[in-house]
């Protein structure tokens, strides 16, 4: 809990990250800067990844596993600017990679284009909410 204070985090935000997902105190230096250099990984700013984590505090509790398959799985799909497709909205990073692939095959199926598909999700990233 203090990597979070130390990542720039402040206390009100972190309180109310505990609030909605306790386990977050129980959480060790090792497992935060792995999610950190996930972020990181992408390209995510030191204030887009505060933002990230303070405004999507259930990414702290996803396994870097399931994170990395959604990440593999966007890239594949041809989402280049992930930094700022997550910053825009973050609860993106609460999606498994199955569920992004079977909302694009549904879209296919209407008779659109992939390439449209990605355009759209990336320029208006809160459409993942229909996912």
């Amino acid at each position: 809990m203090i990597g979070l204070f130390e990542l720039g985090i402040i206390e009100e935000t972190i309180n109310n990250m505990i609030e909605l997902f306790p386990e977050i105190k129980d959480m060790n230096e090792k497992d935060l800067q792995k999610k950190v250099a996930i972020l990181e990984k992408m390209n995510c700013s030191k204030n887009q990844i505060i933002n990230i984590i303070g405004s999507n505090p259930e990414y702290l509790t996803k396994s870097n596993t399931v994170v990395l398959n959604l990440v593999s799985k966007l890239i594949d799909l041809g989402f280049r600017n992930l930094n700022i497709l997550f910053d825009s909205n973050p609860y993106i990073l609460n999606l498994e990679a199955f569920e992004i692939e079977n909302y694009i095959n549904n879209r296919i199926k209407n008779g659109e284009s992939l390439e449209d598909i990605v355009d759209d999700l990336d320029s208006n990233p809160y459409l993942f909410s229909e996912v």
